[in-house]
């Protein structure tokens, strides 16, 4: 065997495992970026339950702020009486429906600030997949990159290769 045929031959080799390398890499890289995207995925989900929870936690509030708020006019309402005034007429109504009409105004004003927070949460999980998209292209990205290299190492060592043995 000449010395070009054995320059040929490692320059073929050694094409042949730059690009094995290659492909392996980019292999790596779409399955790196995978693995974030779903990593990111999973955090849009955890958003999500987080802006449903906030609502029905707000819910499960304005349930006991009510209750209290009857509990509280009805005490109200027994110690005018208990005091002789007559509860259902003139300032003590006014007094108890000023206090409804304030306690159904905190319910509304929780309401509304839950429901912007879980937009705000809903807002993230979108972003969140949005990214875990943007991911995911460029890890494909990366590998179609990887596999030029791939090809452009064949290339080289079958170049390699005919001028070895060209010049042999």
């Amino acid at each position: 065997m000449s010395w070009a045929m054995a320059g040929a031959g490692l320059s073929l080799a050694g094409g042949a495992m730059s690009a094995s390398g290659n492909m392996k890499s980019g292999k790596a890289a779409r399955a790196v970026a995978e693995y974030n995207a779903q990593i990111q995925e999973r955090n849009a989900a955890i958003a999500e339950q987080a802006a449903e929870r906030k609502i029905f936690m707000k819910d499960v509030e304005n349930v006991r702020f009510r209750q209290e708020a009857g509990k509280f006019l009805e005490g109200v309402g027994v110690s005018y009486r208990k005091s002789g005034v007559l509860a259902s007429t003139g300032t003590p109504l006014t007094v108890a429906l000023a206090s409804a009409d304030q306690a159904d105004e905190d319910v509304e004003n929780g309401s509304y600030n839950a429901r912007v927070e879980a937009l705000g949460l809903r807002e993230n999980a979108t972003g969140y997949r949005l990214q875990a998209g943007l991911t995911r292209i460029e890890g494909k990205l990366r590998q179609q990159e990887y596999k030029r290299k791939a090809m452009s190492s064949l290339m080289s060592g079958a170049q390699g290769a005919f001028s070895s043995l060209r010049l042999g």
